[in-house]
């Protein structure tokens, strides 16, 4: 009997070491996401933003959903109230981020009793490849919906995972009074400081395209934008879609993929503003930290597009040469704005 007990101490010490190294270290901080820890490990955030905004329900209003490039729109100049309300406003992106995920949120948010006054969603050619089943796959990306329907499904992977050993050393000597700001920022807003510096002396060869060789495989991605249109109809949630400024060579190969052909589903079912295109801000570097992510530079002259007057309008557009830059797409102009696209394109812009 003592013999059999030692084997089986011998055999389950190495899984209950990865165990409890693995809740200890948590390199996606799905156990912590009450303190979250910042190491070189990006965080799980569509679990981690869901289960602080569901157990917080009445500490935010408004909303930004989109992928991470959305994670780098400001606070700053976002309205500060609506229908006569005060608007408190949460950033909800996160890698990868999808509409399908978006509406799950949505709905997990209302039915957990988080009343929601305004919706901002951006999207863009991701939404052309990635897909929830993906996400489900990945421990950077499992949506919080499967641990809503199974707990021990979703937290099985992460408790399997052996922690890397830069992600033990980052732990053991973490330092929370040095994040506390970082810390802070993650709660109050939930994005990153709106740092309007420009790239200096970008390396150019970190703006390869970002969409080169990944297929066109979602083709009904559009009708989860029109189901959260209709979500938010029924619940009286006003709701701004846009698409992101994308840089020109991630976004020539989108287009070169079908980025127009999804562009007009989607106008089909809702109307957008759509700030991808080629003009003086989206092939200038600068405003870019690689080919995937706009600076919160870029994400500030969205929103004075979005919410500012006709006069900040005219002169963003003036500026950056390109007269239905930031226009409303719908299914009555798609193909007239496609046209416009179609036509920087065609002319080496």
């Amino acid at each position: 009997m003592k013999k059999l007990l030692l084997k089986t101490v011998i055999v389950a010490l190495p899984f209950l070491i990865i165990v409890l190294s693995a809740l200890h270290y948590d390199t996606f901080n799905v156990f912590h996401w009450r303190n979250i820890r910042f190491t070189s490990a990006e965080p799980n955030k569509n679990f981690v933003k869901t289960q602080y905004i569901i157990h917080n329900p009445k500490k935010f209003n408004a909303f930004v959903f989109g992928s991470s490039r959305v994670n780098y729109i400001p606070l700053d100049v976002l309205p500060k109230e609506a229908d006569g309300k005060s608007l408190r406003w949460y950033n909800m992106t996160y890698s990868e981020g999808i509409p399908a995920e978006h509406l799950q949120t949505v709905r997990t948010f209302l039915k957990n009793g988080v009343k929601i006054g305004m919706i901002m969603l951006g999207f863009d050619n991701i939404a052309m490849y990635a897909s929830i089943g993906q996400h489900e796959q990945q421990l950077l990306r499992m949506p919080f919906q499967v641990y809503e329907e199974s707990p021990f499904r979703f937290y099985a992977p992460y408790l399997k995972n052996i922690t890397a050993r830069s992600i033990i050393k980052e732990v053991s000597c973490y330092n929370a009074a040095k994040k506390k700001t970082e810390t802070e920022r993650f709660y109050d807003w939930g994005g990153s400081a709106s740092d309007f510096v420009l790239t200096e002396n970008p390396k150019m060869e970190r703006y390869v395209s970002d969409h080169d060789g990944k297929e066109f495989t979602q083709k009904n991605a559009y009708k989860d934008i029109a189901a959260i249109v209709e979500l938010c109809r029924e619940n009286g949630i006003a709701l701004v879609l846009f698409t992101s400024p994308l840089y020109e060579t991630t976004y020539r190969d989108a287009a070169e993929n079908g980025y127009f052909d999804f562009l007009q589903s989607v106008a089909g079912v809702a109307e957008f503003y759509n700030f991808s295109s080629l003009n003086s801000c989206t092939t200038n570097p600068q405003y870019y930290f690689e080919s995937s992510h706009y600076r919160p530079a870029l994400g500030l002259l969205v929103e004075k597009m979005l919410f500012g007057t006709d006069e900040e309008r005219e002169r963003i557009r003036r500026d950056a040469d390109d007269v239905l830059w930031g226009a409303r797409v719908n299914a009555g102009n798609v193909e007239e704005i496609i046209a416009h696209l179609q036509g920087q394109l065609d002319a080496g812009k």
